[in-house]
């Protein structure tokens, strides 16, 4: 079986093709194409200075790619490509190795182009490290790609499914040399960017917060499912760069409308930094610059752009699994042939319901049925006749549908052998230009922070009520977080809230302090010691705590028929911050929240305002039944535990909205 990884959810994107388009061909956040040559290079401020040491192991998460690398079958194929920055080599792939216990050993082989690079022996031993040799391979525009090859030993009777193969977890990859510093704009962000800085003015402008909004999600959207920290900090308005020093794979950018108009290289500590100048108009067409194919024109120290580009606009109701990102796909084993692929909402452009597929393609004629399922529910199937092909329409149950929704479509068939090596090997195939049709949900399908970033689209306006450089950083870190949900650009335009509220675009609105807050039905507030939480019907069920518990929240509400985000808290923005600091410690975090409201009350973990079906058979018959408290008490057992692990559940309608 040949199976390149590929078409998982935002987050856990492999590396497959994206990794040469992250390249300088391409990639590196749209920014430059390779072969550009560097003209009136910047100059170091030490002639011999080191451009830093070789970069610390890098998880394949860094690279775009899960960290779990997965073989089907006894003998399985998985096409990787890595990354390379230029002057560094890829060393060795590391892991910790599972598979089933009736494997008793084996091999797996490194190649490229059929060329052998590395065999290495599999440990028997349980969770053994694993280490891949990948010297020799070569680098082709700043990528390698190379196939890993499993050939296993096993006693006794074995079947082997996509849930019982060998797999490679925690998968790292190290790389010798030592980074190129950059010498033009065009080759400042490297086809690896662990982290970037962007630096305001201490006393930064709108037009200053709004161009780092625009970095940051640009800068996301174009490294695709590789996780870039981004980092907002601060500098004196006359200051010329930062004193911080940055490690390998790192890079500052300064953003000072009172610099010239541009983009240009500029000294920094040890390394440079990329500034961002001119006028309000100046920086968000730089900004634009920076991350388009436009850049390959920079091919100095410094640079001009023209104007941005047009914003992102609605999805058609119909499109095909190949502009959603599904390519063809093949896939032959000696058990169940089986491909995965996801149906992305962030694709299709706006929250979407009534999803039917066009699934079509060939197998193998052996008979048994083709089925299609979501989860472990089945929500289609037909015969496998002596045709060979199939071509039907599935339908994706409403119940079933979220911002990723990931099918599976299997070929059941006999002949597959007890013995490991004695199954007839059949294949199946999809194939990409299979139509999917969809409708605007409105209100969105699933609702609340599994609606997002989808509801916010195709484009949101960006709110704050104090607009200082606090602000702006809170700004970068929800909108950085959104962004990593989605498969394409956010369309963000920070406004005054005043014509936030009032326009009919969705929204953003940061209010850290809570003060200034628009009128709006959020799922929880707060009034002195009274939490109250907005039941579907619009009332809402109240609980008194003494002593008052204060809280930072992230809510999602329904406005005029269009989705509002809130961040806000309770007269503290620490907790607000410390908030968005939690979710930005872990990238599994944004994709996991659910409900309409995410609370931090200082000093505990934070909880989700949560749907919970079940309560119905336990829940009261009065108005409020709707609201449970499971309650931890914090050194006393009083209603003021609540304070502490506040556990709020609602009940939801889950009608389908026609």
């Amino acid at each position: 079986m040949h199976v390149s990884l590929g078409s998982q959810e935002r987050g856990s994107h492999a590396t497959g093709s994206r990794a040469r388009r992250r390249g300088p061909a391409v990639l590196l956040a749209g920014l430059l194409l390779a072969g550009i040559a560097s003209v009136g290079a910047w100059t170091s401020p030490q002639a011999d200075a080191a451009p830093g040491d070789p970069p610390a192991p890098l998880s394949l998460r860094d690279l775009g790619s899960s960290t779990t690398i997965a073989f089907p079958g006894q003998q399985g194929e998985v096409s990787l490509s890595l990354a390379v920055p230029p002057n560094l080599t890829p060393t060795e792939l590391r892991g910790v190795t599972q598979y089933p216990a009736f494997v008793t050993g084996g091999t797996i082989d490194v190649l490229q182009e059929n060329r052998l690079i590395s065999r290495t022996p599999i440990n028997p031993t349980v969770n053994s490290p694993i280490s891949l040799s990948l010297r020799g391979v070569r680098v082709e525009r700043n990528a390698a790609d190379i196939v890993l090859r499993t050939y296993l030993r096993t006693a006794g009777s074995c079947l082997f499914d996509p849930d019982s193969g060998l797999r490679i977890q925690n998968a790292t990859a190290t790389y010798g040399g030592r980074e190129a510093e950059p010498n033009s704009v065009a080759e400042f962000l490297p086809p690896i960017l662990r982290k970037l800085t962007i630096y305001v003015p201490d006393d930064v402008r709108p037009a200053e917060g709004a161009a780092a909004v625009s970095l940051a999600t640009a800068v996301v959207a174009n490294y695709g499912a590789a996780t870039v920290e981004i980092e907002t900090d601060s500098l004196p308005r006359t200051a010329a760069a930062p004193t911080t020093q940055i490690e390998p794979l790192e890079r500052q950018v300064i953003i000072n409308s009172d610099l010239p108009a541009g983009l240009s290289l500029g000294r920094g500590a040890g390394w440079p930094v990329l500034r961002i100048g001119g006028s309000e108009d100046d920086l968000a067409t730089q900004v634009e610059f920076l991350t388009s194919d436009l850049s390959s024109i920079a091919v100095s120290s410094a640079a001009v752009a023209g104007p941005p580009f047009a914003a992102p606009q609605l999805a058609p109701e119909v499109t095909t699994l190949a502009e959603l990102g599904v390519g063809d796909q093949r896939v032959s084993a000696t058990g169940w042939p089986t491909i995965s692929f996801g149906i992305d909402q962030t694709r299709l452009g706006r929250p979407s319901k009534n999803i039917r597929m066009q699934l079509k393609g060939t197998y193998t004629p052996m008979g048994g049925q083709i089925a299609v399922s979501i989860g472990d529910r089945v929500i289609a199937s037909w015969p496998a006749d002596a045709s060979g092909s199939y071509d039907s329409w599935v339908d994706v149950p409403a119940d079933l549908l979220t911002r990723y929704t990931e099918v599976t479509v299997t070929y059941n068939h006999g002949d597959v052998g007890e013995q490991c090596g004695t199954g007839v090997r059949s294949s199946l195939s999809l194939d990409s230009s299979g139509e999917v049709r969809s409708e605007v949900a409105d209100p969105p399908t699933p609702s609340g922070f599994a609606s997002l970033p989808q509801a916010l689209m195709p484009r949101n306006s960006l709110a704050w009520t104090t607009g200082d450089v606090d602000d702006v950083a809170r700004a970068v870190a929800l909108m950085s977080g959104l962004q990593r949900l989605s498969a394409v650009r956010l369309g963000v335009d920070v406004v005054p809230l005043d014509e936030a509220m009032s326009a009919s675009a969705p929204a953003v609105v940061i209010a850290a302090d809570g003060q200034g807050l628009p009128e709006l039905s959020l799922p929880v507030t707060a009034d002195g010691g009274t939490v109250s939480v907005l039941d579907p019907d619009g009332r809402r069920a109240e609980v008194l705590l003494s002593p008052t518990v204060r809280f930072g929240s992230l809510q999602v509400a329904r406005d005029a028929g269009r989705t509002v985000l809130v961040a806000t808290s309770t007269r503290d923005p620490a907790d607000l911050d410390a908030l968005l600091d939690w979710l930005a410690a872990d990238p599994d975090r944004w994709p996991s929240l659910n409900g309409d409201a995410l609370l931090q009350v200082s000093g505990q973990e934070p909880v989700l305002v949560v749907d919970d079906d079940a309560q119905d058979s336990e829940s009261p018959s009065d108005g409020a039944s709707w609201v449970a408290f499971a309650v931890v008490g914090v050194g006393i057992v009083v209603v003021a535990a609540v304070a502490a692990t506040l556990v709020l559940r609602r009940r939801r309608q889950r009608t389908a909205e026609s």
